[in-house]
Formats: C-alpha cells, structure tokens, sequence
C-alpha cells in the first residue's frame, strides 16, 4: 500500500496526523464499498468525511487550549490552579503558597491575578 514516508507526507498535506489520516481511508473506503455506483457526488461526499475529521480534532485542540498564558510555569500547573481557584477557593496568595510547598515552583502573585483576570476564571459557588 503506502510507505510511511508518503503516509507522513499525506498527513502533512492535509494537516492531520498519521493515525487521523489513517482513519479517514478506513471511512472512505467502506463509505465507497457500500455504493453500488460511483458518482462525482459519491467522491466529493469524502471531503465532508475528511473536514468533519478535521473539526473534530480543531475542537479537540480548542478544548486544550482553553487558558491562554505566556508564563511558561503557569501553563505547567494550569490545571492545579484552576482546580484549587474554582473548587478549592483559595486565594492567589494561598496558591502561590500550596505551588511553592508542594511543586517546589516560584509564581508571582500578579502573575497568578493576571491569569486569573485574563481567561476570566470564575469561582464556583
């Protein structure tokens, strides 16, 4: 079938990974298996099989990408924070103070305000 150098080669093509792109042939061939008969319709149907693939990884990334920072520490510890911020109701300066203990890791407190402020991180009441 394919070497792996033209199957990277496809999947940068089309901005998917291998496995994604992978996936995408496994669909469209039983999508095209299961037609009698080949249309210009029936091959262009393939291009929403390979966009709805593409949204769902853009969603995917999307959802990692939910807190944007530059401070390299903060996006290590992102999750911690925003887990003691909301659930735990601790403070900036308690945080700060839990990351230092228990991380071994120097924020700022204004940096923490900051990041805070910015993704608009809500308590939960």
């Amino acid at each position: 079938m394919f070497t792996e150098q033209k199957l990277k080669t496809y999947s940068e093509l089309l901005n998917l990974t291998v496995a994604e792109l992978d996936n995408f042939a496994k669909r469209y061939k039983n999508y095209l298996q299961s037609k009698d008969k080949i249309t210009k319709n029936i091959i262009i149907n393939g291009l929403f099989i390979l966009e709805e693939i593409q949204t769902q990884k853009w969603l995917n990334e999307a959802e990692q990408i939910k807190y944007r920072t530059k401070n390299i520490t903060i996006l290590k510890y992102m999750d911690t924070i925003v887990e003691l911020y909301k659930n735990k109701n601790m403070g900036t300066a308690k945080i700060v103070e839990y990351l230092q203990l228990n991380h071994r890791v120097k924020i700022s407190k204004s940096s923490l305000d900051r990041f805070i402020s910015n993704n608009n991180i809500k308590r939960v009441l």
